[in-house]
């Protein structure tokens, strides 16, 4: 196995990016979910990974330390897009978490929903590794027991759609972005390359990560409101009806400063 130092020593290592939708649509939103934090749900691979879709397309091809330059780089769709790139996620969920969304992946890829998608492994049942691998069923190692892998074809691993879908079918819920996103110029930009599609990816994902804090923000504000009413709703149930007693106190015979009442 190459170690670190042997990997950073080379530029492409360092080159390697993750697509800023994968990580605004896909990654980010699949860690809110679940619950997952970026060692358990994310796109590159450690030093285990030494060929695939988590490493870049480039890094497989020039790399000296790659162990398999084929997989993941010939098909015409893997030479489109930004060569630098990761192509994939892992997601850190597991039992039947794990099986449910492996059953509405298998589901989708064969009924052709997901085009995208080039790969995937998991488990149905915690015992067999299951998948789909660029148009075929497949399997894997015994560590696709314990988490999803999702791979995609380079030339849409940077597109919004295509993350909101995996999203949607993985965790069997919608991702709610607000409706502008989707209509006029907004993301129009953001599918090209170049200088005004680089523009509008970043801007774009920028907005996603700003939706997602106030989101969160919003259902932190809820949950105080909600614990607020708790309280009230204790002190109403309180002998006498929870009535705060009125104060008054008045000035006696010699005592000197102002009065106060309530």
């Amino acid at each position: 196995m190459a170690t670190y130092a042997q990997l950073e020593s080379e530029q492409v290592w360092h080159d390697q990016i993750v697509p800023e939708f994968m990580t605004g649509f896909l990654i980010v939103p699949l860690r809110n979910f679940y619950g997952l934090d970026a060692n358990s749900c994310g796109a590159p691979g450690d030093n285990n990974h030494l060929y695939g879709r988590h490493r870049s397309a480039n890094w497989d091809r020039q790399s000296v330390y790659c162990t398999n330059r084929s997989y993941g780089t010939v098909d015409t769709k893997d030479h489109q897009g930004d060569q630098d790139w990761y192509r994939a996620v892992d997601v850190g969920i597991s039992g039947p978490t794990l099986w449910d969304a492996c059953h509405r992946m298998d589901s989708a890829v064969r009924a052709g929903l997901l085009p995208e998608v080039a790969e995937w492994f998991g488990s149905f049942d915690g015992k067999t590794v299951v998948g789909w691998y660029e148009g075929h069923a497949s399997s894997s190692d015994s560590s696709h027991l314990y988490h999803m892998h999702v791979g995609f074809w380079n030339e849409f691993a940077n597109y919004f759609q295509v993350m909101e879908k995996v999203y949607a079918v993985i965790t069997g819920e919608e991702l709610v972005m607000p409706s502008e996103w989707h209509t006029g110029d907004a993301n129009g930009p953001s599918l090209t390359q170049g200088a005004a599609g680089y523009a509008g990816q970043q801007r774009d994902t920028a907005l996603a990560f700003a939706w997602q804090a106030a989101n969160e923000a919003n259902t932190k504000a809820d949950q105080a409101l909600a614990k607020l009413d708790q309280v009230l709703a204790a002190i109403a149930a309180l002998p006498g009806g929870g009535g705060l007693v009125p104060h008054t106190h008045t000035l006696a015979a010699g005592e000197t400063g102002p009065a106060e009442s309530g």
